[in-house]
């Protein structure tokens, strides 16, 4: 246990001895009586008070404040850090979370990062001064080791434990929740083979480790059925807007690069490529297969529905909650904490099996 948590858990019995209005001692007598400094006794008070256990008064003291029957102590405060809140899958993740947390009774703090690696930076040394028990993080993308080693010195220093959903950081020892996006991929190309596709597409918005996993996925199923491998199909963009991937992919086809299926990184790039290639009149799946990624709600409200790979992204934050909370419970020792969900195809009509 962190010391100034012990010098907490020794101020709260000495609250549970005292009455209602009660000054505290001064901070001087209060390092000398627990042996601690005092830069740890004003951590473990500034808890105190902000937990509504203790009231500061200017210029007179810090005293006992009122005691309400019920009133819980001690609970864990903990910090998500997501991406994008605005994102269906984030949301799940939060969801997940959250629905763990309450079954130990922790308070969980929601940070949104609007994928920026500063200003999660920011609020992982702010959070860590407020005394922070545990982070859970969506790591935003960075553009080298470096540059991940630096954002994550101050998390590593502090000794606060933290889990990492979603993707793991190079560089970087901590327990990994993620979905497999290697079997996501391999499991939605052999789908759209098994339709009868053969010319199928890759494209993503971006190259970092997720999307470099599924497109591995979807090259293994292709090699796997003996399917030839044309790279001209292969486009994985420069983090570029969901409409320019539907542009791009357009593109591709005035070009002449033959296709008949497009499997897509993601929902939003799936059914903003739908659209596209629906106001040039090609008909879906007739003419071309779509499968997306996520299954987020708008899947369904599509015409004709998406078939997607279900993420699992509640279910990831269930177990990184429960993995922090172990993290929290043992003193931040774990084994070989690397925990994979497998994501699962949800059929829909966007791909079905073409007539021979």
């Amino acid at each position: 246990m962190l010391r100034y948590k012990e010098i907490k858990l020794m101020l709260t019995e000495l609250i549970a001895g005292m009455n209602n209005g009660d000054r505290l001692p001064s901070r001087t007598v209060l390092s000398k009586r627990l042996d601690s400094s005092r830069a740890t006794i004003d951590k473990a008070i500034r808890e105190l008070t902000e937990e509504g256990m203790l009231e500061s008064r200017f210029g007179s003291g810090t005293y006992v404040a009122r005691k309400l029957d019920g009133v819980a102590i001690n609970q864990e405060n903990w910090c998500l850090i997501v991406p994008d809140i605005s994102e269906a899958i984030y949301a799940g993740l939060a969801s997940g979370v959250e629905s763990a947390a309450k079954e130990r009774n922790a308070n969980v703090i929601l940070c949104n990062s609007e994928s920026n690696a500063e200003k999660q930076a920011e609020y992982i040394e702010r959070l860590i001064l407020a005394g922070i028990d545990g982070f859970l993080i969506v790591p935003a993308i960075t553009r080298n080791v470096t540059e991940n080693i630096s954002l994550y010195r101050s998390l590593c220093r502090s000794n606060i434990p933290f889990v990492f959903c979603n993707r793991d950081v190079e560089g970087v020892t901590a327990p990994i929740i993620k979905s497999n996006d290697f079997y996501g991929g391999y499991i939605a190309t052999l789908h759209l083979i098994d339709q009868g596709y053969r010319s199928i597409a890759f494209l993503a918005r971006q190259r970092y480790r997720t999307s470099v996993d599924r497109c591995q996925g979807y090259i293994s199923a292709l090699q796997q059925r003996g399917i030839e491998i044309d790279r001209k199909r292969i486009l994985m963009l420069d983090h570029q807007t969901v409409e320019d991937c539907g542009a791009e992919l357009l593109r591709l086809l005035d070009e002449g690069v033959c296709m008949d299926a497009v499997f897509c990184f993601n929902d939003s790039i799936a059914l903003e490529v739908m659209r596209r290639l629906q106001e040039r009149g090609v008909r879906i799946p007739e003419d071309m297969g779509i499968l997306g990624y996520d299954n987020i709600d708008a899947c369904q409200l599509a015409h004709p529905p998406l078939t997607t790979v279900s993420y699992k992204t509640v279910d990831i934050g269930r177990m990184a909650a429960r993995v922090l909370g172990k993290l929290l419970d043992e003193g931040g020792k774990e084994g070989f904490a690397y925990y994979l969900m497998q994501p699962e195809i949800v059929v829909r009509d966007s791909c079905r099996r073409k007539e021979p």
